[in-house]
Formats: structure tokens, C-alpha cells, sequence
């Protein structure tokens, strides 16, 4: 794993940054299905009305490319086709885990700058569909 960094945010090839300290939150918004019949006893549907991934973290960047997205009005702040990859951490595997989806850019805060890198931290939350690739042996 490279030092400085725990996941990279990436879109295609390009590395939008390396983030430390990441949060990710999955929330689920429960379907009551309770009736007079149920005797007081809650009952819940087994899917959810609505499902979303929040990601919170600390940030590296070497470049412009994030900088530009947050801070330009004009540009949008949804991310599409965004993965998120963890790190190995099994030896013997060879693929990192992944998240892929679109996320939107909920926050951006910039620090000062860190050993010629801009540093801060910025939200995502998920927009539709989103997958999970498990770390595994190629």
C-alpha cells in the first residue's frame, strides 16, 4: 500500500484523490407493514424502501482534477462511474476491493497544503445503483 494513503478515489484510470480516515455509512429506510392484526407487534417488509452509501473522509491530492470539480461552479457535482478501492489487505490476494457507482459531491473542504500535496475532506452520497467487488486472489 502506498504511504500517505488508505483507499484511492478513482474515475476510469485517473485518481481524483487518496483518502485517509474514510467513513462509509450504509443506511437502509425500513417498509412498515404492521396492521391491527399484527396485536402491536411491529412487522417489517425483508427489502428496503430506499437504500444509500454516505462516504466521508480525509483527502490527498497531487493535482488540480478534484479542485477543479468542487470549486468551479459550472462543473458538476456528480461523479459518475466512480470506484472507490481499498487497499490489500489479505496476502495472496491480488484484487483490491472496489465500490463502484455515481456519487454526488456533498462537501469539499480544502486545508493547507502538506509536503507539496492539497489536503482536506469532502462527502459523497450515492445516486442509484452501487457495487461491491470483494478483495480476492487473481
Amino acid at each position: 500500500m502506498p504511504i500517505g494513503r488508505e483507499m484511492l478515489l478513482r474515475k476510469n484510470s485517473t485518481v481524483l484523490a487518496g483518502l485517509r480516515n474514510v467513513t462509509i455509512s450504509w443506511g437502509g429506510e425500513s417498509i412498515d407493514l404492521t396492521s391491527a392484526e399484527d396485536a402491536g407487534v411491529r412487522l417489517l417488509a425483508a427489502q428496503n424502501a430506499q437504500e444509500q452509501i454516505d462516504i466521508s473522509a480525509e483527502f490527498v491530492l497531487k493535482d488540480q482534477v478534484m479542485l477543479d470539480i468542487a470549486l468551479n461552479p459550472a462543473t458538476s457535482k456528480m461523479l459518475t462511474d466512480i470506484d472507490l478501492e481499498w487497499p490489500i489487505i489479505t496476502s495472496g490476494n491480488a484484487v483490491e476491493a472496489t465500490l463502484s457507482g455515481n456519487f454526488k459531491l456533498a462537501s469539499f473542504e480544502q486545508g493547507n497544503p502538506y509536503k507539496d500535496a492539497i489536503t482536506g475532506s469532502l462527502s459523497l452520497e450515492s445516486s442509484g445503483d452501487w457495487t461491491y467487488t470483494a478483495e480476492a486472489a487473481s
